[in-house]
């Protein structure tokens, strides 16, 4: 839906550096750009009006790790599906995962997903792959692909085996200004595992990946962060050891970030005794108690955001038995439910909005957007205290893979406003 200006009417402003911060006001939109804040707007010329009972607004979320199956993949999730699950998760902008067929590995990839995207209602923030074809060997040329406007370099899910390639890349990358971001894990500790080493994997007969593999990446890959004096972005962060790895390198000052994935706040590895296939996913699900960790780590800033990990997988690769499946879940449309849901009573709102808006903006040193008078809008629209059922039917993902279905989560995305466009959810 477009038109060229739009009024917010009676609107909680939910954003910790506005000045605005935790009032009610009308927000008058003009040509993509707020004109006005005030209690009550009187506006002669046409507008669409948004009127929606109990609505919060606040900087459009980002997400850290999507996964949209462009170029290859098509069939797990095209740009359109991605799109409308992104905005129906409150998501103004995406951080594009190179993981696609072929990766996304040079300045031509680069420059074709921006054109693709430019003025979308959604920013997409393109990512390069560290190592060619993502096989851990020989790095890209990080350099021309920053230049062109990729944002970060990572080989996603795929793990940098030889720690003389992973130095490299850290001294190649230390004077950008974004981190590398990894998802840690020792290869040789994992190959074959399909769920968390423990009592769970035991009881069930399943292989198990052992904590261990992500602590002893995380250790090492700090290690050669502070030897390079780079900067290094930790993804979907998973056990005690590890925060406290993260936290204590934080406290010498070494450039180290953190994230978590949302459904990390509820899923546990006792949960795959049902043998669900859609709670395959990686890293895998920890034991219950890590969740308890987790919040403490969100609390004293050692986790710096939360992100979706959104990663669509066809029917075929998850109805089949647990160990042939693949590992995947989609987040998209379910994050701000299970982090308000689970975090409602732990933390303030502020927080909430910072780990899902501002934080993955500062991770990636790209501009947040402020609500204030001459910004450009780029707004999430949500209603924090309504329940909600997420419904198979309701899913705009083209893949399924979500453990949530028939959750009841408190706390509904209304719709999102960016580069001049609105998307309301019906």
């Amino acid at each position: 839906m477009e038109k060229l200006n739009y009024i917010l009417r009676s609107v909680q402003i939910k954003d910790p550096r506005s000045k605005h911060n935790g009032s009610k006001k009308d927000i008058l939109i003009e040509n993509g750009i707020i004109s006005q804040i005030k209690n009550k707007i009187n506006f002669n010329k046409e507008y669409f009006e948004v009127k929606i009972k109990n609505l919060n607004v606040c900087p459009g979320f980002l997400d850290l790790h999507t996964r949209i199956g462009e170029p290859g993949y098509e069939y797990r999730e095209d740009i359109k599906s991605g799109f409308n699950a992104a905005s129906r998760g409150g998501f103004t902008g995406i951080v594009y995962m190179p993981s696609t067929k072929p990766v996304i590995q040079n300045v031509s990839d680069i420059n074709f997903l921006k054109k693709k995207f430019e003025g979308k209602i959604i920013d997409v923030f393109p990512t390069g792959c560290i190592t060619k074809n993502m096989e851990g060997k020989e790095i890209t040329e990080m350099n021309d692909m920053r230049n062109e406007g990729a944002v970060s370099f990572t080989d996603d899910l795929n793990s940098i085996e030889n720690p003389m390639v992973m130095s490299i890349a850290l001294e190649y990358s230390k004077d950008f200004e974004n981190p590398i971001m990894v998802t840690p894990y020792e290869l040789n500790l994992t190959k074959n595992g399909l769920i968390n080493e423990g009592i769970t994997s035991s009881k069930i007969g399943l292989v198990g990946i052992p904590k261990l593999s992500e602590e002893i990446r995380i250790n090492r890959d700090i290690k050669l962060t502070e030897y390079n004096k780079s900067k290094i972005h930790f993804c979907h962060v998973s056990t005690k050891e590890s925060f406290e790895l993260i936290k204590k390198s934080k406290e010498k000052n070494i450039n180290v970030s953190a994230d978590i994935s949302a459904y990390q706040l509820i899923l546990h590895d006792e949960m795959c005794e049902s043998f669900d296939s859609n709670l395959k996913i990686f890293p895998p699900l920890r034991p219950k108690k890590e969740i308890i960790h987790i919040i403490k780590n969100i609390k004293n800033k050692t986790i710096d955001a939360i992100s979706s990990n959104h990663n669509p997988i066809e029917t075929e690769s998850k109805k089949c038995s647990f160990a042939k499946a693949k590992f995947g879940i989609i987040g998209l449309e379910s994050t701000f439910g299970i982090v308000n849901t689970v975090l409602k009573n732990e933390i303030e709102i502020d927080e909430i909005i910072s780990l899902l808006s501002i934080k993955p903006r500062e991770i990636l040193n790209i501009k947040c957007p402020e609500i204030e008078i001459g910004n450009h809008a780029n707004l999430t629209l949500f209603d924090p205290d309504e329940k909600w059922i997420y419904k198979e039917s309701d899913i705009n993902s083209k893949s399924k893979n979500s453990p949530f279905i028939n959750y009841e989560f408190t706390g509904k995305i209304c719709g999102i406003f960016n580069n001049g466009q609105i998307k309301i959810n019906h």
